[in-house]
C-alpha cells in the first residue's frame, strides 16, 4: 500500500515595494558622517568669524531707533526693573537675550551685535544641514551658505531683530520638517515632534509678534498639502490630528506667563499691540498726519525715547488732548484741494476695505522693487520651482521639504504683502531678509533636480546652467560684500564695501557724543527735545539722556506756549540742528546757550531726502 509524502517546498519570497538598499562602501560612509559635516562646520565658523569681525568694527555706532528701545529695555530686564521691561510693543525675545551680557558689563550695542552673530551661527549651522541631509550632496549646501554669508556679514550690525526672524525661520524649517516625517510614525513621535513645533513658534512669537500669523499660515497650508497628497494616494490621516493639537497646547503654555505679565500690566488681555498699531492705520489715511495732537513722554524713567512703548494707553498718555492754537505749529499749506483724509476710522467697512486694498495694490510694485534690490535672484527661483511643480520635476511627494520651505515663502511674502505701503516705498528692506535666505534655500534643494535634468541635454546647457547657478552667490558678493549693484539689477543695498579687518570705524555722532558728554552741555539723565527728533534719539542714547516728542512735529523754541509746555513736561533743554552755513541764532528768549558743537550728520528730521552733511549742533538750556 502506498503512502501519501507530503512534500513541503520553502515558501516564495515577498516581493515589496520598498528599493534594496545597498550597504553603502566604507568611503561612502566616511564621506557622510565626517568629511561633508566637517566642511559644513567649517564654512559655519568662517561665516561667523567675518560676521563678529564686521559686528566688532561696527561695535560703536547706533544704526536704528527701534535699536535703541531693544537695548533700553535690555538694560531694564539686567538692573531688575521689570515693570518697566515689560513690553507689549517690542517683542521680547532680543531684550531677553542681551540682558545677561549687559548685566555681565558688556555694551548694549556689544550685547545687540553678540546676538546677531548667535543668529549667524544658527542660520548657517542649522539652515546648511537642512540642505545637505536632504539627499547628502554637499554641493547644495555650500551653495547656500556662501551665498549666505555674505548677506549675514551685512546684517550683522544693524540693531534690530531682524536677523533673530531668519535665524527663527531656518529654526522653524527644522521643526516643521521633523513635524512632516514624524506623521507616519508612531504617536509618540507625532506628540514630541508637534511640541517641539509649538516651543518654536512660541519662540517666533517671543521674536517678533508678525512670527505668529506666518507660523500659524505655514502650519496651516503644510497640513493642508500633506492632507491632498495623502488623500491622492488614498492614505489615512485621522490619527494626524496629534501633531497639531501638541503644537496648540505647548504653545499656549510657554507664552502663557509673558501674556499674563502684558495682562498685569496693561489691564487687558493681549498677545501685544504692535500688529494692532502697525496694521490698524493701513485701513484708514488719517493716522498719517503729522500734527500735534499730544506730545509723547518717555514711558518711565529708565525709558531713552517715547518710542519705547508705542501701545497707545502709554503712548498718548501725554499731554496735548486738546491742543492749544498758539502751541500747535502752522499746518503747511498744500496745493491740493483735499488735504484732509478720505476714509477715517468712522468711515464704514466698505469704505475702509476698498481703501485698503487701492493702498495695497500701489504699494506692490514698490514692494516687489524692494525685494529685488537685496534678492534679486528671489524672482527666478520662484519661477523656476513654479516650473518645475508644473512641468512634474518637483513633487510633494518626493519633495516634501522643498514644498514645505516654497509654502513657508509664499505666507511670508503675502503676509508682508499685506501691511507694506507705498509712502514708505515698500518699508525697509530688512522686513524681507527671510525671503532672501528662504528662497536661497529653494534654489540649493532643488539643485540636485536641475542638475540631473540639464546633464542628460548635452554639456552645453550644462555650463550654462553652472554660469547661471553662479550668478546667486556673486550677486550676494557683490551686492553685500563688495558695495556694487548685484548682476542685472541697478538698485543696491550697500553703497560701500564692508569692513571686516582694520580699526574699529568712530561714528560721527559718537565723536558728537563724546564731546557733550565732556563738555557737561548735557548732564547724564536730563529731559531734552530738538528740532531733529532721529538724531537727537541717538544722540539721547549715546549720553544716557531721555529725549521727548515724534518726529514730524516741527518742535522749536522760539515759541512761548511751546516753551512752557516743555518746561511743565520736564523737558530741561532744546537741541537745534543746523547747517553749518545756516545764519547764528538768537536763543535769548529760550534761555542759555550752553554748547555749539560741528559735526557731520543727517540735519534734517527729514530721513528720507537728508544726507549726511555739516552740522551746527546747539543745546540750549530752557528757562521761562
Amino acid at each position: 500500500m502506498m503512502k501519501h509524502v507530503t512534500v513541503t517546498t520553502p515558501a516564495a519570497p515577498q516581493i515589496t515595494s520598498e528599493p534594496v538598499r545597498r550597504r553603502p562602501e566604507a568611503g561612502t560612509r566616511r564621506y557622510r558622517h565626517v568629511v561633508a559635516p566637517l566642511v559644513l562646520a567649517v564654512l559655519v565658523v568662517v561665516g561667523v568669524g567675518l560676521s563678529a569681525a564686521v559686528a566688532y568694527h561696527n561695535r560703536l555706532g547706533v544704526t536704528n531707533v527701534d535699536g535703541i528701545s531693544y537695548m533700553g529695555i535690555a538694560r531694564e530686564y539686567a538692573n531688575g526693573w521689570l515693570p518697566d521691561a515689560i513690553n507689549a510693543y517690542w517683542s521680547p525675545l532680543v531684550s531677553w537675550m542681551m540682558a545677561p551680557f549687559v548685566a555681565a558689563g558688556l555694551g548694549l550695542q556689544t550685547a545687540f551685535a553678540v546676538v546677531n552673530c548667535f543668529a549667524v551661527a544658527v542660520v548657517l549651522g542649522i539652515g546648511g544641514w537642512l540642505v545637505w541631509s536632504q539627499n547628502h550632496r554637499i554641493v547644495p549646501a555650500v551653495l547656500f551658505m556662501v551665498t549666505s554669508i555674505p548677506a549675514l556679514m551685512s546684517a550683522v550690525s544693524v540693531q534690530t531683530p531682524d536677523l533673530l526672524v531668519v535665524a527663527w525661520i531656518v529654526g522653524f524649517l527644522w521643526a516643521l520638517r521633523w513635524a512632516d516625517q514624524a506623521l507616519h510614525g508612531t504617536r509618540r513621535a507625532r506628540l514630541v515632534s508637534g511640541a517641539v513645533l509649538g516651543a518654536v513658534a512660541a519662540l517666533g512669537y517671543f521674536t517678533k509678534l508678525f512670527l505668529l500669523p506666518v507660523a500659524i499660515g505655514a502650519v496651516v497650508l503644510w497640513l493642508l498639502l500633506r492632507v491632498w497628497s495623502a488623500r491622492r494616494r488614498r492614505e489615512p490621516v485621522r490619527h494626524w490630528w496629534t501633531a497639531p493639537v501638541a503644537t496648540i497646547v505647548v504653545f499656549a503654555v510657554v507664552i502663557a506667563p509673558w501674556v499674563g505679565a502684558l495682562t498685569v500690566k496693561y489691564g487687558t488681555v493681549t498677545l501685544g499691540s504692535s500688529l494692532s498699531v502697525n496694521i490698524g492705520s493701513k485701513f484708514d489715511d488719517g493716522g498719517r498726519a503729522t500734527d500735534w495732537p499730544f506730545l509723547p513722554v518717555p514711558p518711565n524713567p529708565h525709558a531713552f525715547s517715547p518710542n519705547e512703548d508705542f501701545t497707545p494707553s502709554v503712548y498718548k498718555q501725554g499731554p496735548m488732548d486738546n491742543p492749544d492754537p498758539d502751541v500747535v505749529p502752522p499746518a503747511a499749506t498744500s496745493t491740493t484741494e483735499d488735504t484732509g483724509p478720505r476714509v477715517t476710522k468712522e468711515s464704514g467697512i466698505p469704505a475702509r476695505a476698498a481703501y485698503y486694498l487701492h493702498e495695497r495694490m500701489l504699494a506692490l510694485p514698490y514692494y516687489l522693487q524692494k525685494i529685488s534690490t537685496f534678492a534679486p535672484f528671489a524672482a527666478p527661483i520662484a519661477l523656476l520651482f513654479a516650473a518645475a511643480l508644473v512641468i512634474g520635476v518637483v513633487r510633494f511627494r518626493r519633495y516634501a521639504f522643498t514644498c514645505i520651505v516654497a509654502a513657508t515663502t509664499l505666507v511670508y511674502f503675502v503676509g508682508y504683502g499685506m501691511i507694506t505701503s507705498s509712502s514708505s516705498g515698500g518699508g525697509n528692506a530688512r522686513y524681507y531678509w527671510p525671503l532672501f535666505y528662504l528662497t536661497a534655500m529653494i534654489g540649493a534643494l532643488m539643485l540636485p533636480a536641475v542638475w540631473r535634468l540639464v546633464r542628460r541635454r548635452g554639456a552645453v546647457r550644462a555650463v550654462v546652467a553652472c554660469l547661471a547657478i553662479a550668478v546667486v552667490p556673486v550677486a550676494s558678493f557683490t551686492q553685500n560684500w563688495v558695495g556694487s549693484p548685484a548682476p542685472f539689477y541697478p538698485s543696491v543695498n550697500r553703497t560701500e564695501p564692508l569692513r571686516v579687518l582694520g580699526p574699529t570705524e568712530v561714528p560721527e555722532l559718537v565723536r558728537l557724543a563724546d564731546q557733550i558728554r565732556a563738555s557737561g552741555a548735557l548732564p547724564e539723565g536730563a529731559n531734552v527735545i530738538g528740532s531733529n527728533y532721529r538724531s537727537l534719539s541717538s544722540l539721547a542714547f549715546l549720553t544716557d539722556t531721555h529725549v521727548y516728542g515724534r518726529s514730524g512735529q516741527g518742535y522749536t523754541y522760539h515759541s512761548d506756549a511751546m516753551r512752557s509746555l516743555f518746561i511743565d513736561e520736564g523737558v530741561q533743554y532744546f537741541v537745534q540742528f543746523d547747517p553749518a552755513t545756516a545764519p547764528a541764532r538768537d536763543y535769548s528768549v529760550a534761555g542759555k546757550l550752553v554748547g555749539t558743537y560741528d559735526a557731520t550728520i543727517s540735519c534734517s528730521a527729514d530721513r528720507s531726502t537728508d544726507p549726511e552733511i555739516p552740522c551746527r549742533v546747539q543745546i540750549v538750556q530752557l528757562a521761562r
